[in-house]
């Protein structure tokens, strides 16, 4: 009896260790699962943060992306390879129009970061910033390229005007001091000349002396025609009328050297202009073409309009305009005829720049000229 007493006593006693156990085990399990419901919590609030993080970056992904491809600037990054890492639609525009070879070389020829302006073609002008980038093993250049060819027209133009402006009272000036003993000369030569009626060689040179004067006198008043503020008249016209007139004037110069004339405006084009002055317009660039061809040679003028403007231009085949007088063309006093004044493009300029228009000459030196002239509708 007191073995089987001992033997409940020690399995009594193992099944309160086993109880305790358990207890132990309930107890583990319970702070396992409430450290796995703590741990699932964190989980969850690091992935919603991680998800909202990354909603963030997508945002701001698609904002520079957008930023970047709706910039008005050409924005191209390149690889130290040479290789394009990105680049924007402007930048593919860009990239297209001068080809991309070709561009990707233009750039390659800027290196240190910094603002540049360059001139890549005759008349186009870029505004190129250089930045280095460095980004996650990424290196290469930065270029933000901007087309500034208009801004530097106008700031050609202003410069131009401010010098007319500076030129025109100086001529203004010395016409008036020229044109006074002028007179007195012409009147004293005719005197002269009436006294040598009986010698006629002596006469003769009475009648050099007054066109001498003349001409002089011509060329004064072409000086004050191009220094004196100009009176419009502007009124609807056929266009093809008042070129139908310079050419009726001027066909006995074309005719001698038998200029080909081809006029390729319509009978309905029309222009808001002073009818009388763009004769001086038309008929200054149409000679100075003649004067470039040469036998046989040929003039063509053609016309158009948009909702903006109204303009024609004239195109010749003769030497062309050399690079080093392109700049200076509408400059009073700049010309390469032997017998020139070189006041008739001066004039023809102000004459469109008082209609609140614009002109401007496109040649190669070699083959051929053209004269855009366009006036607000």
């Amino acid at each position: 009896m007191a073995e089987k007493s001992d033997e409940l006593t020690v399995k009594d006693s193992r099944i309160e260790e086993l109880k305790l156990l358990m207890e132990s085990f309930n107890l583990a399990t319970t702070k396992l699962e409430d450290s796995y419901s703590v741990i699932q919590e964190e989980a969850r609030k690091l992935r919603e943060e991680v998800e909202e993080k990354n909603r963030r970056l997508s945002a701001l992904s698609n904002l520079l992306e957008g930023v970047l491809m709706n910039s008005g600037s050409a924005i191209i990054a390149i690889g130290k390879n040479g290789s394009i890492l990105t680049l924007n639609k402007e930048a593919e525009k860009m990239s297209s129009a001068f080809g991309q070879e070709k561009f990707l070389a233009m750039l390659a020829g800027f290196i240190e970061p910094g603002l540049y302006e360059h001139e890549p073609e005759r008349g186009v002008y870029l505004k190129i910033s250089l930045g280095k980038l460095s980004a996650e093993g990424i290196s290469g250049t930065v270029y933000v390229i901007d087309d500034i060819s208009d801004l530097k027209a106008l700031e050609k133009e202003k410069h131009r005007d401010e010098k007319l402006m500076l030129m025109g009272e100086m001529a203004a000036n010395i016409a008036h001091e020229i044109r006074n003993p002028l007179g007195s000369i012409e009147l004293f030569a005719s005197l002269l000349g009436r006294d040598l009626e009986d010698s006629p060689d002596k006469k003769r040179l009475t009648h050099s002396i007054i066109k001498g004067v003349r001409t002089i006198n011509s060329i004064i008043s072409n000086i004050l025609l191009f220094t004196k503020e100009i009176q419009l008249e502007i009124k609807e016209h056929f266009l093809s009328d008042i070129i139908d007139d310079v050419i009726l004037y001027l066909q006995h110069i074309m005719r001698d050297k038998e200029v080909r004339f081809i006029n390729s405006i319509g009978e309905n084009q029309k222009i808001q202009c002073d009818a009388e002055l763009f004769k001086q317009v038309v008929m200054n660039i149409i000679h100075n073409s003649v004067d470039a061809v040469k036998s046989g040679g040929e003039i063509r003028i053609e016309a158009g309009a948009d909702k903006n403007e109204s303009w024609f231009t004239i195109t010749d085949n003769g030497s062309g305009i050399e690079p080093s007088m392109t700049g200076k063309l509408f400059m009073p006093f700049q010309t390469t005829k032997a017998k020139g004044t070189g006041l008739g493009l001066a004039i023809v300029y102000k004459i469109v720049k008082a209609h609140g228009g614009n002109i401007e000459a496109d040649s190669d030196g070699k083959t051929y000229t053209t004269f855009r002239v366009a006036v607000p509708v």
